[in-house]
């Protein structure tokens, strides 16, 4: 049985509420598992027809080490590792010799629409995707928050879960997919 895969990182929620409600949306279609990206295995099975990755944006790309520990001291997040992340865990990910479709998503701030422009962690996504044998199927998307804690600009997380039966109707159509 084929099945989707969504893995997250997020500091303050907003990307794993994002997850969850992409996650949602494929499952109309696809039986979808989501995890963290602590969490996330160190080796996709044969099975999953569609990897979607996505967390926010830091300092204009994927949060790293030094951004998260930056988190903690300035906005008190809570992060027990902030050594290891989705930028780490994508460096590592073991994928299906056959390969993998996949799709990114981010989180960013809804502020000054020039930085927003700036922000690159789901274009860094689907660089380190493409580095480890995935195949990117859709194009990222970008999903707002008001502040940098949050919340996220209101219909975000139905804007999610409408992406997310999007990619499942792709899933379904093979047009992304092995």
């Amino acid at each position: 049985m084929s099945r989707a895969l969504v893995v997250y990182e997020s500091v303050f929620g907003d990307a794993r509420a994002i997850a969850h409600a992409v996650a949602d949306g494929l499952s109309t279609s696809v039986q979808t598992d989501v995890v963290s990206a602590s969490e996330a295995p160190a080796e996709i099975d044969g099975d999953v027809r569609l990897l979607v990755v996505g967390g926010p944006n830091h300092a204009l790309g994927m949060p790293r080490p030094t951004t998260r520990e930056g988190a903690v001291k300035q906005y008190g997040a809570v992060i027990p590792d902030t050594g290891a992340g989705l930028h780490e865990w994508l460096e590592t990910v073991r994928l299906p010799r056959d390969g993998v479709s996949a799709a990114a998503f981010d989180t960013r701030g809804s502020g000054h629409p020039m930085l927003s422009k700036m922000d690159h962690a789901a274009r860094t996504e689907e660089k380190l995707l493409h580095r480890a044998g995935a195949q990117v199927g859709a194009p990222a998307e970008h999903f707002f928050v008001a502040d940098t804690k949050g919340p996220l600009v209101e219909g975000e997380e139905d804007r999610a879960r409408r992406w997310g039966r999007t990619l499942a109707e792709l899933v379904a159509s093979s047009s992304v997919g092995r």
